[in-house]
């Protein structure tokens, strides 16, 4: 028997309406379709067996029954302007689809505790300087890397291959245990920012708040905790130009939009200076690609529990087997979570954590 919200799963996954998916496997009706997702109706051998193809999994994945719910925090799911609800709804499956096979290769291995720091009610600047030092920073120095050290400290991060034009990722909870998901080909500047928010989100709200105040205290939050106020009023230059906050840029790991932002907070140039280097932002077509390299960076949880449980040449076939997955899904999943070869070369400092010898989250050289 197989389930019907598994078909409503990956068919909302490929944001497909059900007619759209009925022209596509034709001995199935939109009606009959709708029986079969509500419960009251199973496909025969040759249905099934088309919608696993069409889908990419095995038909054994239609009959798992599906033992994953996330509690989505962010309302605006860090999206920009004109998000749909088949977006969202896309993106939430996504990652419940990639988060279960994680729970599933996480089961028999000791988890990493979390060790964010919980401070709702407080200042987003306080509650980033708080953050930084949980994250093994110090107070003012630019993060060389940030998705490695959030993974460190409990919080599990999930890359979905994935992408909408006005969504960059979203945070939930699942019990105890925080969750980021974030989407593909986001570039490396907004990624940053994107994992910046979610994760205050984490640590100054509760699930349930929504509105524009708690987005403007997650913004707050990000631009200290990649750009902390004093160490920015130190490194900005005098008179900024494009070019130098480019080159700014680069260093922070921020865009130069961004830096633009945090030079008007902190009074190095007014209203009337920012509009203008907004507007030359806009004119040299920068507002879709920016000068100025940020590396992209990869989770890493994922790929490492597999290699853990498959060894570390990490067979696709073997991986896509366990999954109830197709060899080109799984490997899709896979090209979101960095290979050890992906890894920052800076070395992150040792944190003692007796209760997991699963990810140890220290050096390049340790994976």
């Amino acid at each position: 028997m197989i389930h019907g919200e598994r078909v409503k799963q990956v068919r909302e996954m490929h944001q497909m309406t059900q007619s759209e998916l009925a022209r596509l496997v034709p001995s199935v009706s939109q009606y009959q379709l709708s029986r079969i997702e509500k419960g009251s109706a199973q496909p025969d051998e040759e249905t099934e067996a088309l919608l696993a193809a069409t889908f990419g999994v095995s038909v054994e994945f239609f009959r798992r029954p599906s033992a994953v719910n996330l509690e989505a925090l962010s309302p605006q799911l860090r999206a920009r302007s004109r998000l749909t609800q088949r977006s969202k709804t896309a993106a939430m499956q996504w990652a419940k689809f990639v988060y279960e096979e994680y729970c599933a290769l996480s089961a028999s291995a000791r988890s990493i505790p979390c060790r964010i720091p919980l401070m709702h009610g407080s200042t987003p600047v306080e509650a980033a300087a708080k953050t930084r030092e949980a994250l093994g920073f110090t107070p003012n120095e630019p993060l060389p890397y940030l998705i490695l050290a959030v993974e460190r400290v409990g919080v599990t991060v999930l890359g979905l291959p994935f992408q909408a034009e006005n969504l960059d990722g979203f945070c939930a909870w699942r019990g105890n245990e925080p969750i980021i998901a974030v989407l593909s080909d986001v570039p490396g500047d907004r990624l940053r920012f994107t994992v910046a928010h979610e994760l205050g989100h984490l640590v100054l709200h509760q699930p349930g708040q929504t509105g524009s105040v708690i987005e403007a205290e997650a913004d707050a939050f990000a631009a200290e905790l990649l750009t902390p106020r004093e160490a920015l009023a130190r490194a900005m230059p005098t008179r900024p130009t494009l070019s130098s906050l480019a080159m700014l840029k680069t260093q922070w790991g921020v865009s130069i939009k961004s830096l633009v932002r945090g030079a008007r907070e902190i009074g190095v140039i007014d209203q009337e200076r920012a509009i203008s280097l907004y507007k030359q932002i806009s004119a040299r077509g920068w507002n879709r690609q920016e000068p100025g390299h940020v590396p992209r960076e990869k989770p890493r949880a994922f790929r490492k529990l597999l290699e853990i449980h498959y060894g570390a040449s990490l067979s696709t076939t073997a991986a896509a087997r366990g999954a109830d997955w197709s060899e080109e899904l799984t490997m899709r999943v896979l090209e979101q979570h960095a290979t050890a070869d992906e890894l920052p070369h800076a070395p992150v400092k040792a944190v003692s954590n007796t209760a997991s010898n699963v990810i140890q989250l220290r050096s390049r050289a340790a994976f």
